[in-house]
């Protein structure tokens, strides 16, 4: 099992809607994935149709260590997709829930969801606070979205260092992943000083500037299977395959016949309505 945490210092670099796309096309070409939600704003929660549910990820955290692994299982939420659950966030989180940034590692072993999921899926808020940081030991990899701006690309080398420096025994930055691309030569020279600054670590697929994700959010729409023509839904798919080493083709192929599924499964419960 791999635990993932989508994490930047700064906010409105499309954390949460990198995290819920991937976690919809990786249980789409047919791995196990939890999200978990560890941002008060529960954003992630509402992208993935659950909204907020009791008990959550605040209940987790304020549990003791025996009751706390129980506490996380009861958490874990059906999605519409199969394949893919939630543990959901809520107004109530915040850094004080958080007194021992171990804990949440420490949960998850003791609940030993390896033997449930192939990944896990961790969303952050901005910064780099207690939660975050929980966050943080309780991954194997964290993966970065930007903007390509001078801010962004300092913000990214602070967090490299303050992970380094902190939290050394923590999880690493391993991808750092261009968003809001529109191909300008400004953007374009940022992402070669990402390129100089984290060698290996910069994808190359970039997601584009696409009004198509706040569709999503505001319809709570699935990118693969209600905009699968995007052009969002393509650099998606090609940014699965390189962050998972993963057949392009093969990823493209099990995303449309799933998609194809859904869609005769909608039809099907259409006709039955025209019945009665």
């Amino acid at each position: 099992m791999k635990i993932v945490s989508v994490l930047n210092h700064k906010g409105g670099v499309g954390k949460t809607t990198f995290c819920g796309c991937t976690a919809q096309a990786l249980a789409l070409v047919g791995f196990r994935v939890l999200a978990v939600d560890n941002d008060s704003q529960h954003n992630l929660s509402a992208m993935l149709g659950t909204g907020v549910c009791s008990p959550g990820l605040h209940d987790v955290y304020c549990s003791s260590a025996d009751s706390a692994p129980a506490v996380l299982l009861r958490s874990i939420r059906h999605t519409g997709l199969a394949n893919l659950h939630i543990v959901t966030s809520s107004r109530e989180l915040c850094d004080a829930d958080v007194a021992d940034m171990h804990f949440l590692r420490r949960v998850i072993d003791a609940c030993d969801l390896g033997r449930f999921y192939d990944f896990v899926l961790i969303d952050n808020a901005p910064g780099m606070d207690r939660l975050q940081v929980s966050s943080v030991y309780a991954c194997s990899e964290i993966f970065v979205p930007t903007e390509l701006r001078q801010f962004a690309v300092d913000g990214i080398v602070e967090m490299a260092k303050t992970l380094s420096s902190e939290h050394p025994f923590g999880g690493r930055i391993t991808r750092i992943i261009p968003n809001f691309y529109r191909d300008t030569k400004r953007q374009n020279s940022f992402a070669e000083a990402l390129r100089r600054l984290f060698p290996g670590m910069v994808t190359a697929t970039a997601i584009p500037a696409d009004s198509v994700f706040d569709e999503l959010v505001t319809e709570g729409k699935i990118l693969f299977l209600h905009r699968f023509s995007s052009r969002g839904a393509a650099y998606y798919l090609k940014l699965i395959h390189e962050l998972f080493d993963m057949s392009e083709e093969k990823v493209w192929n099990m995303v449309l016949a799933k998609r194809d599924e859904r869609r005769s499964e909608e039809a099907r419960e259409r006709f039955k309505g025209f019945g009665k």
